[in-house]
């Protein structure tokens, strides 16, 4: 265990005390993606130290989160990847990728924005319900950097996967974007008519690109001296 003890016998408790560091979370979400190597993790996760680095994997790889293996020539590089323990996080992840949104709001100027970690945005908001059969290839770009994403509807509900594939239609689009069209906050109509998607294949197909992913609230709760704010307001206005 890390640092952090809560004397109670909780499962929660447990559970914050192995994911409650911070970087622990994010290394979780990078592995996520697939394996990486130690520098890979480094690029991705500005500011951490590669010695804080190192205690954090080593950590979770003792509690049996994360092994190490070597990938075949002619990488034969050394690369951390998640366990089954590791793995059995994903649908706790995409929880907590649901409920952030809430909070997600406009980059930060300082913020890292990565085209792949979309490909985890997008599973997150999956719709596990029969979907559309469409198929659609989302090239998501962020400045020089590119993530290809493949998109596929159908009677057991969504699917989202790395790389290519057939598809009725392929979307060229941000970050930003894609996450409000997914998210249900920008409808398709107003992003093809404000130019913000480049669009090939069958344009019929892209009105039901939406139909793919669970709606999510992008409204957090007001804070409570706010809305206490407004509540005195209210209150001054009565007569």
């Amino acid at each position: 265990m890390g640092a952090t003890r809560y004397p109670q016998f909780c499962a929660l408790a447990r559970a914050a005390e192995i994911l409650g560091e911070r970087w622990t979370l994010l290394i979780v979400r990078e592995l996520l993606l697939g394996p990486r190597r130690f520098s890979d993790l480094r690029e991705r996760l500005d500011g951490v130290s590669p010695s804080v680095l190192t205690e954090r994997l080593g950590r979770i790889e003792k509690i049996g989160l994360v092994r190490r293996s070597v990938l075949p020539p002619p990488a034969a590089s050394t690369v951390y990847e998640l366990t089954e323990h590791g793995d059995a996080l994903r649908p706790a992840v995409h929880e907590l990728i649901r409920w952030g949104g809430r909070f997600l709001g406009p980059p930060r100027r300082s913020d890292r924005v990565e085209p792949e970690w979309m490909r985890l945005a997008l599973d997150a908001l999956a719709r596990q319900g029969p979907t559309p059969a469409r198929a659609f290839l989302l090239r998501v770009r962020e400045g020089t950097k590119e993530a290809l994403v493949r998109v596929a509807g159908g009677p057991r509900g969504t699917i989202v996967s790395a790389g290519s594939g057939s598809a009725d239609a392929t979307l060229v689009l941000d970050v930003a974007t894609l996450l409000a069209l997914a998210s249900g906050r920008l409808p398709i109509a107003q992003a093809l008519a404000n130019g913000v998607i480049e669009v090939s294949g069958d344009p019929g197909a892209v009105v039901e690109f939406p139909d793919l992913f669970e709606s999510v609230s992008a409204t957090a709760p007001p804070s409570q001296p706010r809305a206490a704010a407004r509540q005195r307001q209210r209150a001054g206005r009565r007569p």
